[in-house]
């Protein structure tokens, strides 16, 4: 009789083994230890009594940074490590209305007796908190940057507070002023870091964006990001902390995402900017959706300062009201149709020029002066041959040769044609591309229009 095989029972009556902090094997990454303390494999400690202080519980034990209360929590009240706030920044992240602003409001009022603060404010929403902790305001848009870096090395060394106003500015000079400011914190001599300071940015990504507008602003872009993500990586050691606010994970960049060791996540629509946050959170989709349905106000907090894993807050009300806060609906005036013409002036407008479809008369002038030209008829030869071969390009050696016209001749007609906008060239050499530019090339493309389905 064949022997029955039976398996061992200490293998078949294993219990999962327990996993500590220490252990080669514990997980590091949120997730996972949440997926583990769910199955009973992992064994924490309790979280410090500083971080969250349960109602009616013993005063927590003093800690070498000061504290100060965030908000509530379903187990009692957040409070913060201010410390560990500047040394590990922090990102506050929420939708138009999730209450990112009343946030950043109330750390800024809650750390001001115990830090100086650097506000910068693209939207003018700040002046009256900048009045509240008693800290100049200075309109980025009437100083130069070299200015701006100068009144930051001055903040640092005196210690400080500063609003910096980047309202009335084009997006290009807004990261221009702001990266000049930033960058004089930075560049503060070595004696004046452990003067420490609050960088509060709101919305920064008007300072930092993921994308930029198009190419001519690339550069600009490269500086917001560059400033920005060097002012996370290298502000701890000389006293800078920085607490950013934006809308959505994904209008900031992701290099000044990755600095921020503490989060406050609140409401999220988009599916992308659920899963980044999740990411963040160290939740699963399907978790990482509550986001959808966080009230105004509440958030997820995450990080040394906060809490090693995410708790929900809401946060306490600031002292100082919210200027950009939505306005109550209001309904329009009631007037005649007579009354309304006058309020708008309309009678006493100018009256339009009826359109001809012609060109007006500076470019009719422009026309003129090119047509008079002893070259336009070689021009116009050129711009004929490019139409022809466009998209494509061609050389010079190729047209003269194509036209039987002296090289020297044709480079002098191309010359005119780059004046009028006419061309795209490389600088003159032995051999140079030209072809048709890229507003004569939209205006002659053939391009088949499709559906979607």
């Amino acid at each position: 009789m064949p022997a029955r095989l039976h398996p061992a029972p200490d293998k078949a009556l294993e219990r999962p083994r327990i996993v500590r902090p220490g252990d080669d094997n514990f997980p590091t990454t949120p997730a996972l230890r949440t997926l583990l303390r769910d199955r009973g494999m992992i064994e924490e400690p309790d979280p410090p009594p500083a971080t969250i202080a349960r109602a009616g519980s013993s005063p927590a034990p003093s800690l070498k940074g000061p504290r100060f209360t965030l908000g509530k929590t379903p187990r009692g009240t957040l409070d913060v490590d201010l410390s560990r706030l500047i040394a590990y920044k922090c990102l506050i992240q929420g939708s138009a209305g999730a209450g990112k602003s009343m946030a950043l409001r109330h750390i800024i009022e809650q750390a001001h007796p115990h830090t100086a603060i650097a506000l910068l404010d693209p939207e003018a929403e700040f002046a009256n908190l900048a009045s509240h902790i008693g800290a100049p305001t200075i309109r980025a848009a009437d100083v130069a940057a070299d200015g701006l870096a100068v009144v930051a090395l001055n903040a640092r060394r005196h210690r400080l507070s500063v609003h910096l106003d980047l309202s009335d500015l084009s997006p290009d000079e807004r990261i221009v002023r702001a990266s000049a400011f930033l960058n004089g914190l930075l560049t503060a001599p070595k004696e004046h870091w452990p003067h420490t300071m609050l960088v509060a940015i709101d919305e920064a990504h008007l300072i930092a964006p993921h994308l930029a507008a198009s190419g001519r602003d690339a550069e600009i872009r490269r500086l917001g990001i560059a400033t920005l993500t060097e002012l996370c990586a290298r502000g701890r050691k000389r006293g800078l902390g920085p607490v950013i606010a934006t809308q959505r994970l994904a209008k900031l960049a992701s290099s000044v995402v990755s600095e921020c060791h503490n989060h406050l996540l609140g409401l999220n629509v988009y599916d992308r900017d659920v899963a980044r946050a999740g990411d963040l959170l160290g939740f699963p989709y399907q978790k990482a959706c509550q986001l959808r349905t966080l009230p105004a106000g509440r958030f997820f907090a995450i990080g040394p300062a906060f809490a090693r894993e995410a708790v929900t807050v809401d946060v306490a009300i600031a002292s100082t009201p919210h200027v950009g806060a939505t306005p109550t609906p209001m309904p329009g005036a009631r007037m005649s149709d007579a009354d309304a013409r006058d309020r708008l002036d309309l009678d006493r407008l100018p009256a339009a020029a009826a359109s001809d479809h012609r060109p007006d008369r500076r470019g009719r002038l422009a026309l003129s002066l090119f047509l008079l030209n002893d070259l336009a008829p070689v021009a116009g030869t050129i711009v004929q041959t490019l139409k022809r071969i466009s998209p494509n390009a061609t050389t010079t050696t190729e047209i003269a040769a194509k036209l039987a016209i002296e090289p020297g001749i044709v480079d002098q007609a191309i010359d005119l044609l780059i004046g009028e906008r006419m061309i795209d060239a490389l600088p003159r050499n032995d051999c140079r591309v030209v072809r048709l530019a890229a507003a004569l090339r939209t205006l002659i493309a053939d391009t088949p229009i499709v559906g979607l389905s």
